[in-house]
Order: C-alpha cells, then sequence, then structure tokens
C-alpha cells in the first residue's frame, strides 16, 4: 500500500488573532484620520501578506519526510527519524512558521530544532511516534 501524503495545517491561536486585529484596527485609524495613503496602503499589505502566510502555513508528512512550510519565506524539511524530542511549549512567542502561543519544539539531527503550532497537536504527534518510535514527548 502506498504511503499517503497527510497535511497538518497551522494552529491559530485566539491571542495572536485578537493582537492582529488590534494593529489593524489602530493603523487603519491612524491612517483614516492622518489621511495617508500610504500608511493605508503599508497596512493593507501587511494584512494581506500576514493572512497569505496563515492560509499556506502547514506541515506535510509524507513517508517519513516532514516537510514544514510557511509562505515562500520559509520551507525546511527533515527525516522524521533524526526527530530526537518535540517539547510542547504553551503560551510561548518564540518565532517560528505558526500562529499560536501553543506551540511544539521539534528537536532533530545534533543540535537543530524547529517551533511549529499544528491545529491537530496529538494526531500530529502520534504520526510522527508511528514512524519513529524513539522520538521523546514532553508536554
Amino acid at each position: 500500500m502506498p504511503a499517503m501524503m497527510i497535511v497538518y495545517k497551522t494552529k491559530a491561536s485566539l491571542l495572536i488573532k485578537l493582537l492582529f486585529i488590534m494593529a489593524l484596527v489602530v493603523l487603519l485609524t491612524v491612517a483614516l484620520f492622518e489621511k495617508s495613503i500610504a500608511l493605508f496602503t503599508v497596512t493593507v499589505g501587511f494584512a494581506a501578506f500576514t493572512l497569505y502566510l496563515f492560509y499556506t502555513t502547514h506541515y506535510t508528512i509524507y513517508e517519513n519526510i516532514l516537510t514544514i512550510k510557511s509562505g515562500f519565506l520559509f520551507t525546511a524539511s527533515l527525516d522524521i527519524d533524526t526527530i530526537k524530542k518535540i517539547t510542547r511549549k504553551k503560551q510561548h512567542l518564540l518565532s517560528g512558521p505558526g500562529f499560536s502561543v501553543d506551540r511544539l519544539m521539534v528537536e532533530y539531527n545534533e543540535h537543530d530544532c524547529v517551533i511549529i503550532a499544528p491545529r491537530l497537536r496529538k494526531a500530529f504527534i502520534e504520526h510522527l511516534k508511528r514512524i519513529n518510535p524513539d522520538i521523546l514527548y514532553i508536554e
């Protein structure tokens, strides 16, 4: 039976959504009061780019490869057999391809790590552990 490609969407926490909306409202209000076409244009461009990143951020598992993609800014592929540990980072704002403060730090190879935020966290971890049962998961 051929291996299936599974795509896990990114999670978006309410806090990140609220911060994004508040920033947009403030910037658009300032742009309108100041009658600044430049600020309005930059704000709309920022909003469009952020939405693009949100809708293009995902984590794909195919065979033994995990591919992490966030728009055209970030793409990484790693062999799931090299993953040593996954640690849940609650209320964490470390930089990484994900729109949530509830993130996972994936440590692989000797000293590499990436921080992600899959929407279906439990299913994602179980999927990785089916491929590599040696992965240590720390809640």
